[in-house]
């Protein structure tokens, strides 16, 4: 699982407004997409890749984060 802090959990749902077709409103949400991706993964790519296997995984990363079903806590339950 992917630790991220406030600002860039904020900053995922702005930018998931933006991409949530599959297909980016602007380049300005394709530049922010990769500039987050690349921060969190640590990785490199190119803000003007046109790889669209590259661009699909942060697509399906950034569906996933969205996603995510928040969990209750269990109440206290006897074995």
């Amino acid at each position: 699982m992917v630790i991220m802090n406030k600002e860039q959990k904020q900053e995922l749902k702005e930018i998931w407004e933006g991409i949530k077709t599959g297909v980016a409103k602007s380049h300005h949400y394709k530049t922010r997409m990769i500039t987050l991706y690349n921060e969190i993964h640590r990785t490199n790519y190119k803000y003007t890749t046109s790889c669209s296997s590259c661009l699909g995984s942060m697509y399906s990363f950034f569906k996933r984060q969205m996603e995510v079903p928040k969990t209750k806590k269990k109440k206290n339950v006897k074995k």
